[in-house]
């Protein structure tokens, strides 16, 4: 074998284990983890040097590596006791250094769009599940994590089906006037997408990040006409859903008792009420004022919130390890300064996907669906929905790089 067809099989290798990490993300943790080792493995052994240097000399790459690189120093001021307590904070950060190694790797959009389709059918197989327990709820569904949700929960299936119902409205735009019949299917796939959000087993962070990219959505549509006719018939769908849908009727209506009463329940799974994440914030800004420049060190956050658990328990029931607001997650341990950083890198992510291609559009929605959830939940150090903006930025933005290679 040659060295030509050695890096070829190797190049084949690697698009099929992106594949497959694109695959595992919405279904299984271990096997993300997995499939993610293996592309990682191989981007490394196809790496072209000169392509990854000049990678690394753009916001968007080596920002990500900065932040990571501070959350590993944050370790030398922690107020973890031990330096092994605090070293356990720096793994749910490693997945920034994806983004430079994907966004340097040579990517075709043939390829890109067969990884998408991994993580669609994925999701399909989600859907069709989740749809099927509404449909017949005394159904052998005992082996789900939550009514509706087969596995992981129900704000990373919501995230996930969001970004599917986005990626397949815009495609059902781009092609309307190329093949009508595929663009109504995909259309009416991407509403019982969205439709799954607001009426399975409604996730509150879900629901918004949802409505924000609805709204990116309308934005493309160009002229208020488009954005009626398109945007009415969303509205109507996630109206009924919400209405037909006892979960998601009590769900909503413990946010208000929860905001009048400062103080919430845990419910099943990823969820923290509304009067539960309003405590952690306005003890997260006492934090902060305390050591605002470079915060408390890595893995500080539990410890933090333990020092209060005498005079200010929490509603959780318990000190928590994550005050639930991706910017506070980071100003906690690394201060104003790493505050800073992750909106530099928020920011440089953002103008990378400038353009009105397909690309950038579906970058967009990755980078806005982050921020939004950001608001409420720490998704970059969370295992999937970080490891899904990771990934997708990198891959997308290799599709960036190739683009102004050929202009």
């Amino acid at each position: 074998m040659t060295k030509k067809e050695l890096s070829g099989r190797l190049a084949d290798a690697r698009h099929y284990a992106a594949i497959a990490t694109a695959f595992a993300l919405p279904l299984s943790t271990s096997a993300q983890a997995i499939a993610v080792s293996i592309f990682a493995v191989l981007a490394i052994v196809t790496l072209d040097r000169a392509r990854f240097e000049a990678t690394l000399r753009m916001p968007a790459a080596w920002l990500p590596v900065a932040l990571f690189a501070l959350i590993a120093l944050g370790t030398l001021w922690s107020v973890q006791p031990t330096f092994g307590l605090a070293a356990k904070w720096i793994g749910p950060y490693a997945k920034l250094l994806l983004i430079p190694l994907v966004m340097a790797t040579a990517i075709t959009p043939r390829q890109a769009l067969q990884i998408g389709y991994g993580f669609l059918a994925a999701c399909l197989i989600l859907l069709a599940l989740s749809w099927a327990s509404f449909l017949w709820p005394t159904g052998p569904w005992t082996w789900f994590k939550a009514p509706g949700v087969p596995v992981k929960d129900n704000a990373v299936q919501s995230g996930c089906f969001a970004l599917c119902a986005f990626g397949l409205a815009f495609g059902a735009l781009r092609i309307w006037g190329i093949d009508r019949r595929r663009a109504v299917a995909m259309g009416a796939l991407a509403l019982l997408f969205l439709a799954d959000v607001f009426l399975i087993y409604l996730s509150k962070t879900g629901a918004i990040m949802a409505a924000a990219l609805l709204g990116l959505f309308l934005l493309h549509l160009g002229g208020w006409k488009r954005m009626m006719l398109v945007g009415m018939p969303a509205v109507i769908v996630v109206a009924v859903a919400l209405l037909a849908s006892a979960p998601a009727q009590r769900r909503l209506a413990e946010i208000g008792t929860d905001i009048s009463a400062s103080q919430g329940t845990v419910g099943g799974g990823e969820t923290v009420s509304t009067g539960a994440r309003l405590d952690f914030w306005r003890k997260a800004v006492d934090f902060v004022k305390a050591a605002p420049l470079l915060g408390h060190g890595t893995g500080s956050i539990k410890p933090l919130y333990q020092s209060l658990e005498a005079t200010r328990p929490s509603p959780y029931g318990e000190a928590t390890p994550d005050p639930h607001n991706q910017t506070l997650h980071v100003v906690l341990q690394l201060g104003l300064i790493g505050g800073a950083l992750l909106w530099a890198m928020w920011i440089a992510h953002a103008r990378l996907f400038l353009a009105r291609d397909m690309a950038s559009v579906f970058g967009q929605a990755i980078v806005l669906q982050n921020v939004i959830g950001g608001l409420f939940n720490s998704h970059i150090s969370a295992v999937t929905q970080g490891m899904l903006y990771c990934l997708a930025v990198g891959l997308l933005g290799a599709m960036m790089i190739a683009n102004e290679k050929k202009l």
